[in-house]
């Protein structure tokens, strides 16, 4: 039987009844710990060890239907592997790390309307059509011969990247649009690979603004969409006698975030309060990755200096931890967007390497749980709280740590510009202080506490630090970032 046979009767029985989720695998250790990469990954020998040597163990890839077939035509066997053949190259080598392709994307010879056929962001033509191996369908078909090629290898896959980005740069459409996308590409897959992880498309900023805009609550932009991307997703799941038993098409929810570290807690919690609202108990228990995250390392509204993204790289783990986010992909390695790890791969490294490599991935990789023990969590844009009034600060953000083996951590920072001497709990004699640069010293508790000074927040932006009256009138300019962070790991010794 040909490959494309066999999935016309697999997802006819996907259409029918229930197709395996990845919440019905037996559960195992996720490592948190992941990377975007650019084609950089695949053409430079440097790419794939520096990214192991950082502590990342997933890369997440383009795979675009552009590359796949840019040639006209409906020949199900005229496929470019050129791209996808590097995770075959790269693997021997490197047998740990684990690979998420972005499977998105329209050649602007399959737009589904005229008119449409210069842009990548048009539907692929064919999408409605089912099952999802009728060669009128490029989009399915694309995903079952990719799934089914590489799922040795491979056992994750993203349906599309940023399709609710404003402007419309990589989807022609809403929510209600993409769902015929992402049904086709989780049943295709599933098809390929039933247990497989099927990942929803990453969402950006506009989805969380547009949901915060239209549900009446203070989104932090001067322009919020009017329309929240996944919400008009989800209102088509319920709309689908199938969807419940195909689990909404999709086994992990995918954000991304920028700039601001606590938005990976407040982001998180407007997926999860749409997750819990639409899908009930199945979508409380959907896991959440943060598929891209980061930071620009220069002045400017939305980012700072080399100092505070080495602030981000920590403070936003701990957020997105304590959200329950269950990976973390870095944007990214090289400096290709402005947001790497390196200047230049292998030989100019960032301050931000040593804080994502020996400091983040070293001793959060086995991080178990978390909980705030000073300040509240995140923005609280749920709340009705703004960004840029600064009345729900604290003074200062504190989180336990413990690992898997019990060990206890501490991460605390300053929310605001002044310095502050704070009294942390102490459960150990002593401990190990670590700063940003992972300088490492030994203090000691004293009654129960650490005492210790916490530096003020330095980066002043947001939206009202741009001269725009409109940006001026949301507020004040806010600290994306606290201040200098501080990590303590405690030596195991019981305090007097």
């Amino acid at each position: 039987m040909k490959p494309i046979t066999a999935m016309a009767a697999l997802l006819t029985i996907g259409l029918c009844g229930s197709s395996p989720t990845r919440a019905e695998q037996p559960a195992a250790p996720v490592y948190p710990f992941a990377m975007c990469s650019n084609g950089g990954f695949f053409r430079n020998n440097a790419y794939p060890a520096a990214m192991m040597d950082c502590g990342a163990r997933m890369v997440r890839v383009d795979a675009s239907l552009v590359a796949a077939r840019p040639k006209p035509g409906d020949n199900p066997d005229a496929w470019n592997w050129s791209d996808l053949d590097g995770m075959r190259r790269v693997k021997p080598d490197y047998p740990q790390l684990q690979f998420l392709p972005i499977l998105g994307y329209c050649p602007p010879w399959a737009a589904e309307k005229e008119g449409e056929t210069t842009r990548m962001s048009a539907r692929p033509r064919g999408i409605e059509i089912v099952p999802a191996n009728d060669p009128r369908n490029l989009y399915g078909a694309y995903v079952y011969e990719t799934v089914r090629r590489y799922k040795d290898i491979c056992r994750d896959w993203e349906s599309w990247n940023e399709p609710d980005l404003p402007g419309h740069g990589y989807f022609l459409g809403g929510g209600k649009q993409f769902f015929a996308i992402q049904k086709t590409f989780y049943l295709a897959a599933k098809a390929a690979d039933p247990q497989c992880t099927a990942v929803f498309a990453g969402m950006c900023y506009g989805n969380v603004e547009g949901y915060l805009h239209i549900h009446g609550l203070k989104a932090p932009s001067i322009s919020p969409p009017d329309e929240c991307f996944f919400e008009d997703y989800l209102k088509e799941c319920a709309k689908d006698p199938q969807a419940k038993a195909n689990h909404y098409y999709f086994d992990v929810m995918n954000q991304h975030s920028y700039s601001r570290a606590s938005d990976l807690y407040d982001y998180v919690a407007v997926d999860r309060k749409l997750l819990a609202d639409y899908l009930g108990d199945e979508g409380k228990a959907k896991p959440i990755w943060i598929t891209e995250m980061g930071w620009p390392d220069k002045p400017g509204p939305f980012g700072g200096n080399e100092d505070e993204y080495c602030d981000y790289i920590l403070q936003s783990y701990a957020w997105g931890k304590l959200a329950g986010v269950e990976r973390f992909f870095h944007f990214q390695l090289d400096n290709s967007n402005g947001h790497g790890l390196y200047y230049q791969i292998p030989k100019k490294p960032k301050p931000a390497l040593t804080s994502y490599r020996d400091v983040l991935t070293r001793e959060f990789a086995n991080t178990a749980s978390i909980k705030q023990i000073h300040g509240r969590a995140g923005v609280g844009f749920l709340e009705g709280n703004s960004a840029y009034d600064p009345t729900w600060r604290s003074g200062y953000n504190a989180f336990e740590l413990t690992t898997s083996s019990g060990q206890r951590r501490l991460m605390a920072f300053a929310d605001t510009d002044k310095e502050i001497v704070v009294h942390l709990p102490a459960k150990a004699a002593r401990a190990t202080l670590i700063d940003r640069q992972n300088q490492r010293t030994p203090i000691e508790a004293k009654q129960g506490v650490y005492t210790l000074r916490l530096a003020g927040a330095t980066n002043v932006a947001g939206w009202p630090s741009i001269d725009d009256p409109k940006a001026k009138a949301l507020g004040q300019p806010e600290h994306l970032v606290g201040g200098a962070t501080i990590v303590i790991v405690e030596n195991g010794e019981t305090p007097n």
